[in-house]
């Protein structure tokens, strides 16, 4: 799955810096779904100081005692 973040140079540092997303899901979907960060491009937006981190995300499982 391809996806972009959009936001400051801290907020995109945040994000790009870390190997693994753990995303909260709707009520309906497991509580906790985890993905791996690939690919990650960074651009500069046309407008202001902020940034599009694109990157593709494939999920993966982590045991719940790591």
């Amino acid at each position: 799955m391809r996806v972009c973040f959009h936001g400051t140079a801290e907020e995109i540092a945040l994000v790009a810096g870390r190997p693994v997303l753990v995303l909260l899901t709707a009520r309906d979907l497991p509580r906790r779904r985890v993905f791996e960060l690939f690919h990650p491009q960074v651009l500069r937006h046309p407008y202001q100081e902020h940034y599009r981190l694109c990157a593709d995300l494939t999920e993966t499982e982590v045991s719940d005692h790591a």
